[in-house]
């Protein structure tokens, strides 16, 4: 199999043709917001390469591809090949757009991901269509992952994501980081959400380790699942948590989450910081809802990531709690390996 069709609409823009910038993101496995701000520092120094309609962006595509325009100006030899052009956009403006130049400022890192990428443009149901090809991603096995470039950096959306690499690293963006208050002397150390989440599942599943150690005559107690895949750089969550509900005043229902594991294997120290949680269960339902809430918190709607889902039963008196996060790695000078779950927030 050569290529796989991705069915992405592509639009003549006056004679042009051009894609939405989510649609390159998304060919690069880049970040839309991250690209955005390119698009818009390149604008600043007089290079266009594309343009903002209602409430999209959207990118020209040059007459020579650009993994072409990249490998020959890596050649001196070879003429730039044809990145110049002019159209007049819906709202009645003339942009002319030149690769060439947007080329030389784009960073490393976006133009090794240019190089690479092979896309053709199809008519396909009288409907202009993009045909993707296939690249080598470096993996983290010893022969390289060979994967289509729809292949999705896992199945949640991360959106502060910049670029990433099997096995290597990830790029985010500080200034999208939150921020946790853990308290003075609490059980926890993160100051970013997502890092807070992981540190009380890490600690949440160790308890009920050491639990179920301690009373082997009792039932188990596996009531959360935390799996870190250094293949796809994902921490998965997957817990039940049991709630007991209440009715307070105004007829307002609270859930509260039970202690099912019992002191002193649950205890969880909240060091006056921003859970009230005073054991490891509560403290779970409590951060995974903070979580959620923020992620619900991000504006505009569409860039609104997923990557934590919260939901009640009444009937079965449980909160089930997915989450799916990014992770970066670091090794000490001893050799120990160190797990950090990024704010993708």
């Amino acid at each position: 199999m050569n290529n796989v069709l991705e069915f992405d609409s592509v639009f003549m823009i006056n004679g042009r043709l051009a894609i939405k910038l989510q649609t390159l993101a998304k060919l690069l496995k880049y970040s839309d917001v991250y690209l955005l701000q390119l698009v818009k520092s390149l604008a600043k120094k007089g290079i266009k390469i594309g343009f903002k309609w209602k409430r999209n962006w959207y990118i020209f595509l040059p007459k020579t591809p650009i993994n072409k325009l990249i490998q020959n100006k890596n050649n001196v030899n070879i003429n730039g090949g044809d990145s110049r052009g002019s159209a007049t956009t819906p709202s009645g403006n003339i942009i002319n757009d030149d690769w060439n130049n947007a080329i030389d400022e784009l960073p490393s890192g976006i133009t090794d991901t240019l190089q690479k990428t092979n896309f053709s443009i199809s008519t396909i149901n009288n409907q202009l269509v993009i045909s993707t090809g296939f690249i080598n991603l470096l993996s983290s096995t010893v022969d390289p992952k060979k994967v289509s470039l729809q292949f999705p950096l896992s199945q949640a959306s991360f959106k502060s994501t910049t670029d990433y690499k099997y096995g290597y690293y990830i790029y985010y963006r500080e200034d999208r980081m939150s921020t946790f208050d853990p308290g003075d002397a609490g059980t926890l150390k993160s100051t970013q959400l997502p890092a807070a989440l992981f540190e009380i599942c890490r600690a949440l599943d160790a308890a009920e380790n050491t639990r179920n150690g301690a009373n082997p005559g009792l039932t188990p107690r596996r009531n959360i699942s935390t799996t870190v895949s250094f293949d796809t750089g994902t921490i998965a969550v997957a817990a039940t948590i049991p709630v007991t509900p209440s009715i307070g005043a105004g007829g307002l229902i609270q859930l509260t989450a039970s202690d099912y594991l019992g002191a002193p294997y649950s205890n969880f120290t909240n060091g006056g910081g921003d859970l009230a949680s005073d054991t490891l269960p509560e403290a779970l339902l409590e951060m995974a809802n903070l979580l959620a809430a923020a992620e619900k918190a991000v504006t505009p709607a569409e860039n609104q990531p997923n990557n934590v889902q919260v939901q009640f039963d009444l009937e079965t008196g449980s909160a089930t709690i997915s989450a799916n996060m990014p992770f970066t790695t670091a090794a000490a000078t001893n050799g120990d390996v160190t797990v950090h779950a990024i704010d993708y927030l």
